[in-house]
């Protein structure tokens, strides 16, 4: 693993997103939709910047569990995380728009 500059950038930029996720667990104004949102962001730059600490250029995706199977392929350790991440995905597309919606219990689990 070479953790870069740019590894470094990519990992800051997935802190701020689990920070901000954080702010809004906490918050008492309820928004599933938003709190979804950053805890997918987050996960797909931690991911994202493993891949390119092995030497990968990462894919131009959202989908957290292709991803994660790429990571899984470089690293097995990561197939621990499968039910973590499951549903993180529709955070990053199906919920941004109007027409479908999350509720607080499925975003929190996020």
């Amino acid at each position: 693993m070479n953790v870069t500059p740019e590894v470094l950038e990519w990992i800051g930029k997935a802190e701020n997103d689990l920070a901000a996720a954080y702010v809004l667990v906490e918050s008492e104004l309820p928004l599933p939709d938003q709190l979804g949102f950053f805890c997918q962001q987050a996960a797909e730059k931690y991911l994202k910047a493993f891949l390119l600490a092995d030497g990968q250029v990462p894919p131009r995706i959202h989908d957290i569990d292709a991803l994660l199977e790429i990571c899984i392929i470089i690293d097995a350790a990561f197939d621990q995380l499968r039910p973590i991440v499951v549903g993180l995905t529709e955070f990053a597309v199906i919920f941004r728009y109007p027409g479908e919606s999350s509720d607080i219990t499925t975003a929190s689990h996020a």
